[in-house]
């Protein structure tokens, strides 16, 4: 994926960026920026790219996201209706150095691999954020530091992208990403074999393994498996099909080898997985 530098139009007179994202589909490309962001999912469902991590994204989504951390949301197809989101965008500089902003400092630290927030943290948040969109000037900022202080002190969360993950922000390298992801989303459903996506590069098989590996801090048929098992994972929630047939729409020729893949990316197998979640 090509990671775009994208200007953040940050105005003279505000602290920070409140505003609310609609449209038909999120067609944002994979961009990053100085500024660090808070995103809130209102509509939507489809893929999370974060760094070198693939998750599945639905409603009440919501990441802390650090500097210059490439992001995007894709959603799978055109027919998942309405996108929405609500995005709080700052640059670091307006967070006072003072001892009483350590905390905060530290979550803006954590926040370079991305955090997810979980889900029984997100009402407070949700309503704190939205709040800021309708404030300005002095009472924006302190509401602004009011909810980056409740973060801190009382939000879970879990780290998005791996501890080992960098990015040269490079064109050759972002080109390169680009030519991947649009190839993967085209084709997850084939059999994909490495010299196909290497021909796309002009690399040879040994090249271009060596090439991904360092760039995402894993292999590309890890990468592969984890982007089919959070399209499968989206299709057990939302489909009665068997789980056989979710396996073969979603590029795996063996149902053992499905299983596997699923619980090493979910922590469950695909039936615990759907058992779960319809208990909610």
């Amino acid at each position: 994926m090509k990671a775009v530098l994208e200007q953040v139009a940050i105005a003279e007179q505000d602290s920070i960026r409140a505003f609310r994202y609609s449209k038909k589909v999120f067609d944002a490309p994979w961009h990053f920026h100085p500024e660090y962001e808070l995103t809130l999912i209102l509509r939507s469902a489809g893929i999370r790219y974060v760094g070198n991590n693939i998750s599945d994204f639905n409603e009440g989504d919501l990441v802390l996201l650090g500097s210059n951390l490439p992001h995007c949301w894709k959603n799978i197809d055109d027919k998942t209706g309405p996108s929405e989101s609500l995005v709080i965008q700052w640059r670091q500089e307006i967070i006072s150095d003072l001892p009483i902003f350590d905390q905060i400092h530290e979550l803006m630290h954590r926040a370079q691999r991305g955090l997810f927030i979980h889900p029984k943290d997100r009402p407070e948040i949700a309503s704190r954020m939205h709040a800021l969109t309708d404030s300005t000037g002095i009472e924006q900022y302190l509401g602004f530091v009011e909810l980056l202080d409740y973060i801190a002190r009382h939000a879970h969360y879990d780290y998005i992208a791996g501890a080992s993950y960098s990015y040269d922000g490079t064109s050759a390298t972002t080109n390169r990403l680009e030519v991947v992801q649009s190839y993967v989303k085209t084709h997850f459903k084939d059999k994909i074999k490495l010299a196909d996506i290497a021909d796309k590069l002009s690399m040879s098989e040994q090249s271009f393994s060596r090439f991904f590996s360092k760039t995402m801090s894993k292999p590309f048929f890890v990468f592969l498996n984890e982007y089919r098992v959070n399209i499968s994972s989206r299709l057990i929630l939302e489909t009665d099909l068997q789980m056989a047939e979710i396996a073969y729409q979603c590029g795996y020729e063996s149902l053992p080898f499905f299983y596997k893949q699923f619980k090493k990316f979910k922590g469950y197998t695909p039936l615990e997985f759907r058992k779960m979640y319809r208990r909610i």
